[in-house]
């Protein structure tokens, strides 16, 4: 179990998070746990001391599986404006 204000303060001071810090974040977000000024308090820190590349995966892999993952190969794309990769 993570803290939110300490997830903000190791970014704030230059620390990368790790991969369970992120999804715990995301995942926080999610369910209405942190508030604005929280999101807004990791955005800025973000912002400041940027994100390695393995945070950059994370976030974005928490932030793909905090909700509903869609099957795009069931969706049909055919009409006008709409190209088909093969």
């Amino acid at each position: 179990m993570f803290l939110a204000q300490e997830i903000i303060r190791k970014k704030r001071n230059g620390q990368p998070l790790s991969e369970e810090e992120i999804r715990f974040f995301i995942n926080s977000i999610r369910d209405n746990v942190v508030s604005e000024d929280q999101i807004a308090a990791l955005a800025m820190a973000i912002y400041f001391h940027n994100m390695n590349t393995a945070e950059r995966v994370a976030l974005t892999m928490a932030m793909r599986d905090s909700s509903t993952v869609l099957d795009w190969k069931s969706l049909s794309f055919s009409g006008v404006g709409v190209m088909s990769f093969r």
